[in-house]
C-alpha cells in the first residue's frame, strides 16, 4: 500500500515538475523574443503638423521629414521673440539643446531679450525654405526677418540659419543655431535634384 502511494506521489511531482519546467521554457523564450524585439524596435514619432509618421531608431538615421520639422520649430522658437515671449522661450530652450551649449545660447537670448525691452521691439521669422542633410543632421532655412516696433516695420531681411543636431539614443538635441552667409549656404551649393527640376 505504501509503495502505491509513493509511486502516486512521484508520478504527482514528476508531471508538476514537467509542467513546471514547460512553464519556465516558454517564460525564458518569451523573455528572450521581447529582449530581441526591443533592441531592434523603432520607435514611432507622432507629431501632429506631420502628414504621415516618422521612426526613429537609436541605431539608425533620422527621418529626413522629423529632421525638417524639429528644425522649423526651434527656429520658431528662437527667431518670433517679443519682450513679452522671451522668458517662455529661454524656459523651453533647456528641452532641446545639448547640455554643452545650453548656457552659452541662454546667454546669447537673455542679451537679446535685454535689447528688445530697451528697443520695444519684436521679432518674427517667416521660413520659405530648408536644406536638409539627415546624414550630418544639419538643416539650412531660408526666410524672411522681420523686426517691428508696435505695429510699425522696422527692418526685413532675408536670412538664412544652419542648425546642427546630435542623436543620442533615439533623441535629437540641438547643438548649434548660428546665422550663415549667402556664400556659405551650403544649400545655394546642393546639386538640383530631378524633382526640383521639374517643378
Amino acid at each position: 500500500m505504501k509503495t502505491m502511494n509513493v509511486n502516486n506521489q512521484a508520478r504527482v511531482l514528476n508531471r508538476r515538475l514537467t509542467a513546471v519546467s514547460i512553464m519556465l521554457a516558454a517564460s525564458i523564450t518569451a523573455n528572450a523574443a521581447m529582449a530581441v524585439s526591443v533592441a531592434t524596435m523603432n520607435k514611432v514619432v507622432l507629431v501632429p503638423s506631420l502628414s504621415d509618421s516618422v521612426e526613429i531608431s537609436a541605431h539608425g538615421g533620422v527621418d529626413r521629414d522629423y529632421l525638417e520639422r524639429l528644425a522649423r520649430d526651434a527656429t520658431y522658437l528662437f527667431l518670433n521673440r517679443t519682450p513679452e515671449s522671451a522668458r517662455y522661450f529661454e524656459r523651453n530652450l533647456e528641452r532641446i539643446t545639448e547640455p554643452e551649449t545650453y548656457q552659452e545660447i541662454k546667454a546669447a537670448l537673455i542679451l537679446d531679450r535685454q535689447e528688445r525691452q530697451n528697443t520695444r521691439t519684436s521679432q518674427t521669422f517667416y521660413p520659405n525654405d530648408f536644406f536638409v542633410d539627415p546624414s550630418k543632421l544639419y538643416v539650412e532655412v531660408v526666410g524672411e526677418l522681420e523686426t517691428s516696433n508696435g505695429t510699425r516695420i522696422v527692418e526685413t531681411k532675408r536670412a538664412t540659419y544652419g542648425l546642427t543636431f546630435n542623436k543620442r539614443g533615439s533623441m535629437l538635441r540641438l547643438a548649434s543655431f548660428v546665422p550663415v552667409e549667402k556664400d556659405q549656404a551650403q544649400g545655394t551649393r546642393a546639386p538640383v535634384s530631378n524633382k526640383d527640376e521639374q517643378l
